[in-house]
């Protein structure tokens, strides 16, 4: 049986960063550290990330990077500490690839190339000393009695090491290796798991077909209500409304939380009564439709709206009185749908679920239930928005993962 110090399963960026760090950490005592990776090409769904332009983090200032992370940021927070925002970007400045920041703060790699971040990493692996091993698909890990793992892969190889890092991603896009392969590894060795689903997708609603001519229509800074039984998770976003449904940052960051069946609330105007009472004031002789536009409400909507509510568009906005708005008003304050279908997580950009962060430790990312098993990424519980913060975080944890193996060596 063929031994290496430390294995690492997958060639992510997660697994990447395990891979560099825990090689740094070991420079000069012969360790040897090996990648396995499961298809022909290391980092897949890294190559197709921001429709292959990698945004790969964000230059927010680093309470700010762990505040947007929302109720994950402070157990990332050790994982943040050990390679942040600043340090990957001189990571991938060191091996060649240049970066720029977007005005929103997102960075991309200067060519807007995933593929100059994948190959930049490759590049650090093998400065590092680690070796790559493609085409490797583990089958089955055992811990051993005497310590450390033996696994076996799909080829009938046998392969034993000290420390395993588990770093197989979530289960979107599952045709890039990211197929939920390594949960069953992780239950194997004693975890739960909690089932993949859906992360940074859109949402198809009931009964929206008569708001589908407001496709592509986008809204600034709304505030949403995510109703699922009696929990309610209000947050505050840019929406975007497509042929079925919404999407937008504030759905994909949020889209976790819900299901077939729950609703969202977007709360289109809070003071629509005042408003509006004011646009009658001062809009005499003006038609409904063209005196309600000044709210910013988009003027697809407003004329579904208004169809919808039985009220005619052309008719002067000072020739209702406040009862006949009220339903009007009622729909400003809360436009609300039923959820009929959350995104296939075969399609979506990330999936939430995975292992239980309770039973990794937050400070080495090592497992609370077997000891010499560490896990990094997406594979790990936890959800985080769009804007270059999941990759960031699966660095982070990769790299967390990769010093802390080597240090207990």
């Amino acid at each position: 049986m063929n031994q290496a110090r430390i294995i690492i399963i997958g060639a992510g960026p997660a697994g990447l960063c395990a891979a560099i760090s825990a090689g740094r950490a070991l420079s000069g005592k012969q360790a040897e550290i090996l990648i396995l990776e499961g298809s022909a090409e290391a980092g897949k769904k890294l190559l197709i990330s921001g429709s292959g332009q990698c945004n790969f983090t964000n230059n927010l200032a680093t309470d700010l990077f762990l505040a947007s992370c929302e109720e994950f940021g402070n157990y990332l927070k050790p994982a943040f500490y050990s390679l942040n925002n600043t340090s990957l970007v001189e990571l991938i400045n060191a091996a060649g690839c240049k970066h720029l920041v977007r005005e929103d703060g997102k960075v991309f790699p200067a060519g807007m190339k995933a593929s100059e971040v994948r190959d930049a990493l490759l590049n650090q692996v093998r400065q590092a000393g680690a070796k790559l091993s493609y085409e490797a698909r583990v089958a089955s890990v055992e811990k051993m009695a005497s310590g450390g793992f033996k696994l076996k892969l799909l080829s009938g190889q046998n392969l034993g090491c000290d420390k395993l890092i588990i770093a197989t991603g979530g289960a979107s896009y599952p045709q890039t290796g990211s197929d939920g392969q390594g949960l069953k590894l992780a239950k194997s060795l004693g975890h739960q798991a909690v089932p993949f689903r859906t992360a940074l997708g859109n949402v198809e609603l009931v009964g929206f077909g008569e708001y589908a001519t407001c496709a592509g229509a986008s809204l600034q800074q709304m505030e949403l209500s995510f109703i699922s039984g009696k929990q309610k998770h209000i947050a505050i976003g840019d929406l975007l409304f497509t042929h079925s449904g919404f999407s937008g940052p504030v759905i994909l960051d949020n889209c976790h939380r819900v299901r077939a069946g729950d609703e969202i609330s977007v709360c289109l105007l809070p003071n629509a009564d005042i408003l509006i009472g004011e646009l009658k004031k001062r809009g005499r002789g003006i038609t409904t439709l063209n005196a309600l536009q000044a709210t910013g409400v988009p003027r697809s909507l407003l004329t579904v709206m208004l169809k919808r509510l039985s009220l005619s568009s052309t008719l002067a906005l000072e020739s209702y009185n406040k009862a006949a708005l009220s339903p009007l008003l009622k729909i400003l304050k809360s436009f609300r749908f039923t959820i009929a279908k959350v995104q296939d997580i075969s399609s979506s950009m990330a999936s939430a679920g995975g292992i239980p962060l309770a039973e990794i430790n937050a400070k080495t990312m090592q497992s609370r239930l077997c000891p010499g098993l560490f896990f990094a990424g997406e594979i790990m519980d936890y959800s985080l928005p769009t804007g270059g913060f999941n990759i960031q975080m699966a660095c982070s944890t990769g790299w967390l993962a990769g010093s802390s193996a080597a240090k207990t060596l």
